[in-house]
């Protein structure tokens, strides 16, 4: 793994535990299930990074690919609680946002025990049909939810000049699509790279550096979603007070 790739992931390990643990306080106080939704989601998402950067480390080389298959295990869950909360907090009434999270958990799910028993333990072979069905079925929960929050981000920056929506959380659904649009990114990277890691058995540092630029670039706007600090508070918000970010 390329050093830029390295660093993302430690980096995810870190603001991922992070922001789910935060969401999971938050869902303490309120009661509400979307914080404990999301809340699992990153905390899924950091204990799969950690499986994945296990084998760079020196007592963990041996054990490439028993790590790999554990990382891809363990991120089934983020995309399909994704999905669900992409449905409960933006389509709760549309029949077909039901419909697209039951597909891709059914496509992730399936397309990973497909891969798996076929002995594809790493999920690396781009020219097999079980590939396909896993990379949409995680692929299309986070393109769906920085979609949906781009339409809302519409919505909410027309309500901000009238002054009846505060600016960060109008700045929320932008730094929300933002996420959405780099894990896209990240998932689209996926492909030339594990392409090339079929025919060469080796990953190239051009596509690891890209994978981990944008791995850095989506912690930063879910950082500034969940921890924004107080000079963006003040720059976006303009004086108004961020009770959000307060508690």
């Amino acid at each position: 793994m390329d050093e830029h790739a390295y660093i993302g992931e430690l980096l995810a390990c870190v603001v991922y535990f992070a922001v789910g643990v935060r969401m999971f306080q938050l869902g303490r106080r309120t009661g509400e299930a979307p914080e404990r939704l999301l809340g699992s989601v990153f905390l899924w998402m950091g204990i799969s990074a950690a499986l994945y950067v296990a084998p760079n480390l020196r007592p963990f080389e041996s054990m490439w690919t028993e790590l790999n298959f554990a990382g891809r295990i363990t991120y089934i869950p983020p995309p399909i609680m994704l999905a669900v909360f992409t449905r409960r907090f933006f389509r709760p009434t549309d029949r077909w946002g039901a419909w697209v999270a039951w597909t891709c958990a059914i496509m992730l799910v399936a397309g990973v025990t497909g891969s798996s028993l076929g002995g594809d333990l790493e999920g690396f072979s781009i020219t097999s049909g079980w590939f396909w069905l896993e990379w949409v079925g995680y692929t299309v929960p986070f393109g769906w939810a920085g979609a949906e929050a781009l339409v809302q981000y519409g919505h909410a920056r027309r309500r901000a000049q009238l002054g009846l929506c505060a600016r960060m959380v109008c700045n929320r659904y932008l730094l929300w699509s933002l996420f959405g649009a780099m894990q896209l990114c990240l998932a689209l990277v996926l492909l030339p790279q594990y392409y090339e890691y079929e025919m060469t058995n080796e990953f190239t540092a051009k596509w690891d550096a890209l994978y981990g630029a944008f791995g850095i670039l989506s912690l930063v706007m879910i950082w500034l979603v969940f921890f924004p600090p107080g000079f963006y508070r003040r720059w976006i918000g303009g004086g108004e007070t961020d009770l959000a970010a307060a508690g």
